[in-house]
């Protein structure tokens, strides 16, 4: 019996439309998160493997087939352990989603931590580089991976793998921070091969620049020789931030994301973490400075020129 495409039209009901709207939407949203990501090239190997098969099925090629079809039984397995960061990260983009309210909080508490633990560095005259992750894997673009961290994200945790130290092996490179966790230290960035460059950027600079011309990432740059704070995204490099100007800076890109995949980003949500972000860089602020945290703040604060640029020697 040959079924006519007006008999199988007619034959839908709604609930298999509704099957098929649902099961695109999730297609998508999958597409849309695995975009600019390692996982494509892989995907489409096992599309290209599955087609293999097919063609091996329908020739009678009974070795190839049973060995591809054989492999495919166990290819989710091994896209689970292979991909388990990816995985990892859409779930938690899509809880972030479900939750609105939650990713505020995480936002606002990622902005004041990164913000506290810039101003730390630059009062003290000590050199940094945060690499805030976007879609695209930075590991993917980077020199070398550094050591793996994953940790919480702290003011206290950032600075201390910023001091310049023999022990700390760490120090000589840049913090990379994805899902607002601390996933590696010591990354070595590309450094641009940009020509028309202030003369008074160093290898800190030009690497910032360099990893966000392969990347959508955000970089903060801390210059242990002019104590400013600048950030570098797509290649552009700021002029010199204050701490305010920065959880701006830093608030606004974290709203992109949201608002590129889904558009459904609102201009009151936007103002509600930047205010909250200020607030816990405030907040962070004065418990760095009383209680139990202000030995630390003291202890980095530059008196009488005691700290000097010299403890840095890999350059702006």
């Amino acid at each position: 019996m040959i079924i006519t495409p007006q008999d199988f039209i007619e034959a839908l009901t709604w609930r298999d439309g509704l099957d098929f709207g649902i099961l695109l939407v999730i297609v998508y949203a999958l597409l849309r998160l695995l975009q600019g990501t390692r996982a494509v090239p892989v995907l489409l190997s096992v599309a290209v493997l599955g087609g293999i098969a097919a063609a091996a099925n329908a020739l009678d090629m009974v070795a190839v087939a049973t060995l591809l079809t054989n492999f495919l039984e166990y290819v989710i397995i091994i896209l689970i352990v292979v991909f388990h960061q990816e995985l990892r990260r859409i779930l938690l983009h899509t809880g972030q989603r479900l939750l609105p309210q939650g990713r505020r909080e995480a936002a606002r508490s990622a902005v004041g931590e990164v913000v506290l633990a810039a101003d730390r560095l630059r009062r003290a005259r000590l050199g940094a580089l945060f690499i805030l992750q976007g879609e695209i894997d930075v590991l993917d673009v980077v020199s070398d991976r550094g050591r793996e961290i994953d940790a919480s994200l702290h003011a206290d945790t950032l600075v201390a793998l910023m001091i310049p130290h023999a022990i700390n092996l760490a120090h000589d490179g840049a913090v990379l921070i994805q899902n607002l966790r601390i996933s590696r230290a010591g990354v070595i960035c590309p450094l641009t091969q940009r020509e028309r460059l202030d003369p008074g950027f160093g290898t800190r600079h030009r690497g910032g620049i360099g990893v966000s011309e392969e990347s959508d990432a955000l970089v903060v740059v801390v210059s242990e020789e002019r104590g400013e704070i600048r950030t570098v995204h797509r290649g552009a490099i700021s002029e010199p931030l204050t701490p305010p100007q920065l959880e701006e800076r830093i608030t606004r890109w974290l709203d992109q994301p949201r608002a590129e995949g889904s558009r459904q980003a609102t201009a009151s949500e936007s103002l509600a973490v930047g205010k909250g972000a200020a607030r816990s860089y405030m907040d962070l602020r004065k418990a760095g400075e009383t209680g139990a945290d202000a030995s630390v703040v003291r202890r980095w604060e530059p008196e009488d020129g005691e700290l000097t640029t010299a403890a840095s020697k890999g350059g702006e």
